[in-house]
């Protein structure tokens, strides 16, 4: 491969019905509790990053899943990169534990993993209390479309969608299954910026 021809990647580790379970009860969890959060993760079974990854405050599911915990919870599951010798060099997301890569592939292989995810919570939670597409995308894959999906649980949103991903100084992007706070009463926000 050569700089003049970088390959599109998408990379993802699907979200099975065990972790839609999983994560509707952490849904349930005052996140902005470390001790909870932490304790809650721990008892599913999901366990701190090495050393040897680039994250920190971040558990890893059981099916290898990336779940990045603040006072708010974002859970990886889906990336579109490019690998080239200059900016990217490496396929990092296809090579993780659980997760699969596929190179040459468009942004369709990208929306169907979100599309899928959405799919997965809208069984067991019914359909979203909205699900938008909005004009997204980076300047370095192309512009496209983004779809979010959003669920109350509780004191809590629950989105699925698409974001900029920050490991790469926000070229890339990035699908999450992201949890935070919102009040009961409030109106939803734009989706786009709650999971920023």
């Amino acid at each position: 491969m050569t700089d003049a021809d970088p390959a599109d990647h998408v990379a993802g580790c699907s979200i099975t019905p065990r972790l839609v379970e999983q994560i509707i009860g952490l849904a349930e969890v005052p996140l902005g509790d470390w001790a909870v959060s932490e304790a809650a993760m721990r008892g599913l079974g999901w366990c701190e990053v090495g050393d040897d990854l680039p994250w920190e405050d971040t558990f890893v599911t059981a099916e290898g899943h990336l779940a990045h915990l603040g006072d708010s919870l974002a859970l990886s599951f889906a990336h579109f990169y490019s690998v080239d010798d200059e900016v990217w060099g490496e396929d990092l997301w296809g090579a993780l534990p659980g997760w699969s890569s596929q190179a040459n592939a468009g942004r369709e292989v990208f929306d169907a993993y979100i599309d899928a995810a959405v799919a997965a919570f809208t069984r067991r939670l019914g359909p979203p209390e909205q699900d938008i597409t909005v004009e997204g995308g980076t300047l370095a894959m192309g512009y496209g479309d983004w779809r979010h999906a959003a669920w109350r649980c509780g004191e809590n949103l629950l989105v699925v969608g698409p974001r900029h991903e920050g490991i790469s100084y926000f070229q890339f992007e990035e699908a999450v299954v992201y949890i935070g706070s919102i009040s009961a009463a409030a109106p939803l926000p734009v989706l786009h910026d709650f999971v920023s």
